[in-house]
């Protein structure tokens, strides 16, 4: 196994010359990497240190989408240290030539909530849709809203529809991406009910293109006590594929369709199950 890490500046050239990174078999472990409980508490000592690097920097006024970026990527480094493949695809700059668009990710763990912004901001600044009650933990709230996050109960979906689109369109008119997860809650097993169409709805009131995104990150766990911080399985990959562009013209419903198909088909392709 190659001992050397993986850098951003490795990263973001793969990234913007192919539209995505595979872990090279040198880097891949001699054996099967294992569940391990050192690897969750390194997991989380990762996503802690992650987290107050920016509060750092948004304390010192220097928070911004590289600094994000720069952070966020080192949860995807973390998983190719812990052993797991990684493999992304799907990234090419021609997709976001013109302008902004509306991203829909499902939502299987905390991992892709950390990974996203280490992918889409090479392409395009984003405004992330989040739960309210992370907009309220000191400093990480700020340091969100700071960069056009856009903060939902969850609570009242007709409340959470009308605040999406008002402030989406305003941050897509800014020359920002919006991203969302339609489901809401992380899901071990797709549930296409429960994706719902706000992504399509949002992107046909702005009038710009929806762009899915699947991922497969089980490779983190749930965890039972703090569902941020599970167990962490390196024989399981990191998977992220975006998909192509879904133009605005063919309307909310069919662009919804779309980016639920595409996602649908991309974990039954990697052997993840759906219904």
């Amino acid at each position: 196994m190659d001992n050397s890490r993986l850098t951003n500046e490795e990263f973001l050239k793969s990234l913007l010359e192919t539209g995505g990174y595979t872990t090279p078999d040198s880097r891949r472990p001699a054996r099967p990497p294992k569940a391990s409980i050192g690897e969750s508490f390194r997991y989380a000592a990762t996503i802690i240190g992650l987290v107050l690097r920016c509060v750092v920097r948004f304390v010192q006024r220097r928070f911004n989408y590289d600094v994000w970026q720069r952070n966020a990527f080192r949860s995807v480094a973390f998983a190719e240290r812990a052993g797991a493949l990684v493999k992304i695809d799907g990234f090419d700059k021609s997709k976001f030539a013109n302008g902004p668009v509306v991203f829909v990710m499902n939502h299987m763990s905390t991992l892709e909530t950390m990974v996203a912004p280490a992918l889409i901001i090479p392409f395009s600044e984003i405004s992330i849709v989040l739960k309210e009650s992370l907009d309220r933990i000191p400093f990480v709230g700020k340091a969100a809203r700071s960069v056009g996050s856009i903060a939902v109960s969850r609570k009242n979906a007709r409340e959470d529809l009308k605040t999406v689109l008002t402030e989406g369109v305003k941050r897509i008119r800014d020359g920002k991406s919006v991203l969302l997860y339609p489901q809401g809650t992380r899901q071990a097993v797709f549930d296409h009910k429960r994706f719902n169409s706000l992504g399509a709805k949002l992107a046909e009131r702005a009038g710009v293109p929806l762009v899915p995104i699947a991922v497969r990150t089980d490779i983190l766990q749930t965890g039972k006590l703090i569902r941020d911080f599970g167990a962490v399985d390196p024989s399981r990959p990191l998977l992220v594929s975006c998909g192509d562009p879904i133009p605005v013209e063919v309307g909310a419903r069919e662009m919804h369709e779309r980016s639920l198909k595409f996602i649908m088909e991309k974990l039954q392709e990697w052997g993840l199950e759906t219904i």
